[in-house]
């Protein structure tokens, strides 16, 4: 059941960079992340690529939450475990992220080392993200000039957090999975 939860995140992943962000309206008041569901027309399921995008996205807009409530005409509302998993979730969305709102810049598009070529070779791998083999191509690469040096020391902390955060979400599934027998 972990590893099916491991490769729901990869989906998750690839349906969030391929659709973009989802959501309606939502705020962050205290400790709890009010997300709107009325305007989505669909009963809200947890369990759903299209909620789970949604509030992965949203978390990232507004940051970490204790609690996440579904605004529908019945109030939905995850905390514990569930948020948890789902604001490590939110930071890894976000270390997905280009380093700029175009990607990469120009003189940076076509390089093998540009973020984006990294970040994709790195989930190509998942459940088990190609790390090393992304750290390998950045460490065999001679940056010619002090942004391109910037850029891969970027996208070496972008590999770190995701790093940090894949083990994070793995290390909760497992306390949870064996506290309730299944996730």
């Amino acid at each position: 059941m972990k590893d099916e939860f491991i490769m729901k995140i990869g989906q998750l992943f690839a349906a969030v960079k391929k659709n973009g962000a989802a959501g309606f309206g939502s705020e962050l008041v205290d400790d709890v992340l009010c997300i709107d569901c009325r305007g989505c027309r669909k009963v809200p399921d947890v369990g759903s690529s299209e909620c789970l995008r949604c509030m992965i996205v949203n978390i990232s807009r507004h940051g970490n939450a204790g609690r996440i409530r579904l605004r529908t005409s019945r109030d939905l509302e995850l905390f514990g475990p569930a948020a948890d998993a789902l604001c490590e979730m939110a930071m890894l969305y976000g270390s997905m992220l280009p380093v700029n709102k175009n990607g990469c810049r120009n003189a940076c598009s076509d390089c093998a080392n540009s973020y984006q070529r990294i970040a994709d070779m790195m989930w190509s791998g998942f459940p088990d993200p190609n790390f090393d083999s992304a750290r390998g191509r950045l460490g065999s690469f001679k940056a010619p000039n002090a942004e391109c040096s910037a850029c891969i020391q970027k996208t070496y902390r972008a590999l770190d957090q995701a790093e940090l955060g894949i083990r994070n979400i793995r290390k909760k599934v497992s306390l949870e999975t064996a506290r309730s027998g299944d996730i």
